[in-house]
């Protein structure tokens, strides 16, 4: 298979529009499997609806309840259209007599304001029958929001009695017009999940030989679909890691120009990020409404502040980002569509670039997507983050780097070059912890130069960009280190921590061992893979242990060159010392930064950090040894088809069964 040849968007997708052009059977194919996978989504979808809809019978519509069934109990005050929820909590019963179905329970309710951290919610109780007949209980936390005015919750069944159930907070709150709505409801995100996963059964069914042949073409197809659905049914808030410091930022530069007044929502977002809880199950309709508060508060302005976006070797992870929100504001779009428009730009970053390192890369392509596919990947590429440009060029600086030390007969030419070194750098401007990936170059063989000469000047350009990217945190740290490192609390000071390191250099290498591989299996097992941030941690850790593992030692179909198909020794020593090197640079910065003083538990080092050279770890597992003679394309349509079934899986219980129907 041609490798070499392989490099850059413009040549992927002029190959592909190529193939459509020789075989217009493809292109009818393609549109069937939009077309086909929209019609059948739209038919659960409607029928779904429908289904609860004649599950009404009766009482089909939105339905008051009678204000004789609800009765307040404890310290719950009646008034004349609701209830008053005290500080001490109590119990509002609703007692139907009889079973009734409820499809949605809407109640309106009005909360004082709330403390900082402090949250409000309540515990719903069900009193229903089981499929046997005999008498359960079903509990629902139902969690409120700030500048909200309704709850809806799902119900979905058949209830004799309901007890709403109010905590201690440090709140008061305000009940009225409890209502049952047994309307018929479409469910957009039910379409939208059903829809892609027909659409990649047939694709992947369908397209089984060129996605074997074209595999970055498979990845990207795929990586975009999910990352779209999962970010369309995110909740209209801060959801990834930092994302209240990342969005302002993000927003910041795409309007430090034009002199405008900050919008309310971003105070609104980071004051009270963490307020927004992130285990609330919202019904759809609590989604709109949260995007119709986005959309308000996104053109109520503040005055324009005199301050201008401060411009920082991070702040090239945020231009794509940017570029779209600014794209947005020009159209005149809502604040929300502008909000998604800007995640978007780093799920095509996200597309484009790992689709564009499968393709460069000649070992592990299969890997790099199921990689690629994990849903810690996927969720981050659907947030405002810079990590999304920090995992994508380093990523493809990676494939360059294995290209070449597996092409031994052929030069390391001058556009690769410029293309690695411009790639490693990008990727290490956000957090240069990672500069010693850029030093794997290094260890090239002579015979990939021109001359002696040039063998030399490339490896001391390495060595200079790599002096440049270490000095632009190691020499702040050095020169003018913070007194307080960590300013969301506690006591850190990169000062004393320099004088710990400094004066007892062995007793902090036991620290940093110690630390190292007692979370190591963590970081690079499927417990990291399956997070996602504040949305919650998925099922499949075991699984995804077990099937990374298993494709790393049995994607062994590339590689004829030399007829090597793994990295040699010598390569996979130097790929476990620069990986080695970065990861003491990740925990020695969080150590100085946001460790407290004199503690031998680092803090603050999590598994995504490991994400930008998890690939090149586990690709160091092949093994000549092992052979797959299984063919290639249904080897790359079941592994493919695997990693997108485990991903929907997890799309599906944290997005659509958690939060939307």
């Amino acid at each position: 298979m041609d490798t070499v040849n392989h490099g850059g968007v413009a040549k992927i997708m002029k190959r592909w529009i190529k193939e459509i052009r020789k075989h217009k059977r493809d292109l009818c194919k393609f549109i069937f499997c939009i077309l086909g996978s929209i019609c059948i989504a739209m038919i659960v979808s409607l029928g779904s609806a429908a289904f609860y809809y004649v599950k009404g019978g009766e009482n089909k519509g939105k339905l008051a309840i009678d204000a004789t069934k609800i009765q307040g109990k404890g310290a719950i005050e009646a008034k004349e259209d609701g209830f008053i929820i005290p500080e001490r909590g109590g119990i509002i019963e609703i007692d139907f007599s009889e079973e009734v179905f409820i499809n949605k329970l809407q109640y309106q309710y009005a909360v004082s304001e709330i403390p900082e951290l402090s949250k409000r919610n309540c515990v719903i109780k069900l009193y229903t029958e089981n499929i046997y007949g005999d008498k359960s209980v079903k509990k629902i936390k139902d969690d409120y929001f700030l500048n909200m005015s309704r709850s809806v919750v799902n119900i979905k069944d058949k209830v004799s009695r309901i007890a709403i159930m109010f905590p201690k907070s440090e709140s008061v709150m305000e009940i009225s017009n409890f209502v049952i709505d047994n309307r018929f409801k479409w469910n957009p995100y039910l379409t939208e999940v059903v829809a892609a996963v027909l659409f990649l059964v047939l694709f992947l069914a369908l397209f089984y030989k060129k996605n074997a042949k074209y595999p970055e073409i498979s990845a990207f197809v795929c990586i975009i679909v999910l990352s779209s659905s999962m970010l369309l049914m995110q909740p209209a808030y801060c959801s990834g890691w930092d994302e209240e410091i990342h969005f302002p930022y993000a927003y910041d530069m795409a309007v430090t120009l034009d002199g405008e007044g900050t919008p309310q929502i971003l105070d609104y977002l980071v004051t009270n990020y963490a307020w927004l809880d992130y285990h609330h199950e919202a019904s759809i309709e609590e989604h709109k409404d949260m995007i119709q508060l986005m959309n308000r508060l996104g053109e109520e302005r503040k005055q324009p502040s005199p301050d201008k976006c401060e411009i920082v070797m991070s702040s090239i992870g945020y231009i794509f980002q940017s570029l779209f929100i600014s794209i947005g504001r020009f159209l005149g779009l809502p604040f929300y569509l502008v909000w998604i428009l800007g995640k978007f730009a780093n799920v095509l970053l996200y597309a484009l670039g790992m689709s564009i390192a499968i393709s460069i890369v000649p070992i592990g392509k299969r890997l790099l997507t199921v990689i690629s596919l994990f849903p810690v990947m996927v969720f981050q590429s659907t947030s405002y983050t810079y990590d999304v440009t920090v995992i994508v060029f380093l990523t493809i600086g990676i494939s360059i780097w294995i290209k070449e030390i597996m092409n031994k007969e052929s030069v390391f030419s001058y556009k690769w070059r410029i293309i690695f070194v411009a790639c490693m750098v990008l990727g290490c401007m956000p957090k240069a912890v990672y500069a010693p990936l850029l030093l794997g170059s290094l260890f090239m063989p002579s015979t990939k130069f021109y001359s002696s000469k040039d063998h030399y000047i490339f490896k001391g350009g390495i060595i200079l960009c790599f002096l440049l990217l270490m000095s632009t945190f190691v020499l702040p740290t050095l020169l003018s280190p913070p007194q307080v490192a960590d300013v969301r609390g506690g006591d850190t000071s990169v000062v004393k921590q320099l004088e710990y390191v400094l004066k007892k250099p062995f007793a902090y290498g036991i620290i940093l061992l110690q630390n190292i591989g007692c979370s190591f299996e963590k970081y690079v097992t499927g417990e990291m893979f399956c997070n996602m941030a504040y949305i919650g941690r998925g099922i499949l850790s075991i699984f995804y242990s077990v099937w990374v593992v298993g494709i790393a030692l049995t994607d062994v179909y590339e590689g004829d060159f030399h007829n090597s198909k793994v990295l040699n020794i010598k390569n996979k020593v130097v790929s476990l010392l620069i990986i080695l090197a970065t990861i003491v640079l990740i925990w020695t910065a969080l150590y100085l930064s946001f460790t407290e003083i004199g503690k031998t538990k680092i803090a603050g080092v999590q598994g995504r950090y490991y994400l930008p050279f998890i690939f090149l770890l586990y690709l160091l597992c092949r093994s000549e040894k092992i052979e797959n003679r299984f063919n290639v394309e249904k080897y790359q349509m079941f592994v493919t088809g695997i990693s997108c079934f485990m991903l929907i899986v997890q799309i599906i219980l944290f997005f659509l069964v958690k939060s939307c129907i």
